[in-house]
């Protein structure tokens, strides 16, 4: 049985996130005030956010984790380990896509593009908290297909930059450019794509097996 006092508490973390969520899509992580998100919030006090979030970096993150399918895997990378390497890279770019999926996410995506090119700290925030932990979790994943016998060894690193870049660069031209034929191609296309490259290239050479 739930609480009144934390059903409370989750449902007021929930409307100042949304709240956050809304105004970081049109105003961005730097311009964003806590007044902004309070009037958003319904017009409660600026230092009532505070109660519930350390402080606006807190909040972006606590938005972002909760908008992020992927963080899933990363916070549970064992329902991914054992999956052979098709089934697991298909996961995790279903993952990624699942969350572009969502209006708000795409405007936070386009927003935390811009802005990471023109303020470093925010980079560096989006680096630590998402993208390393990200990479991380791929990298384990390709390492432990290796050890395995899956893949052949090689440097994952690079590899897993390889992978997630076709994603993240299907999401750019279907969402920032909005290419027609990006926006005409299908989350499972773009990613059975990808995993089918990133496995075995085109070369006739190579093959498909």
């Amino acid at each position: 049985m739930v609480a009144a006092g934390d059903s409370d508490t989750r449902d007021r973390r929930r409307q100042i996130m949304d709240a956050a969520l809304r105004v970081f899509s049109t105003k961005g992580f730097q311009k964003a005030t806590n007044r902004d998100i309070a009037e958003a919030a319904g017009g409660i006090s600026p230092g009532l956010i505070y109660h519930y979030f350390r402080d606006k970096q807190d909040l972006f993150l606590s938005v972002l984790r909760e908008r992020a399918t992927i963080m899933a895997l990363v916070e549970h990378p064992q329902q991914l380990m054992d999956l052979p390497p098709r089934q697991g890279l298909t996961l995790i770019g279903r993952s990624y896509l699942m969350m572009m999926s969502i209006p708000e996410n795409v405007a936070v995506f386009r927003i935390i593009l811009a802005e990471a090119l023109h303020f470093p700290e925010v980079a560096v925030m989006i680096r630590q908290h998402f993208a390393d932990r990200v990479f991380g979790m791929l990298r384990a994943y390709l390492q432990y297909q290796i050890d395995h016998g899956r893949l052949r060894p090689h440097d994952t690193s690079i590899s897993v930059r390889t992978f997630l870049g076709s994603i993240v660069v299907h999401v750019i031209a279907r969402e920032v450019l909005r290419q027609p034929e990006a926006l005409q191609t299908t989350d499972d296309q773009a990613v059975a794509m990808a995993v089918d490259v990133f496995l075995h290239g085109l070369s006739l050479e190579g093959g498909a097996g």
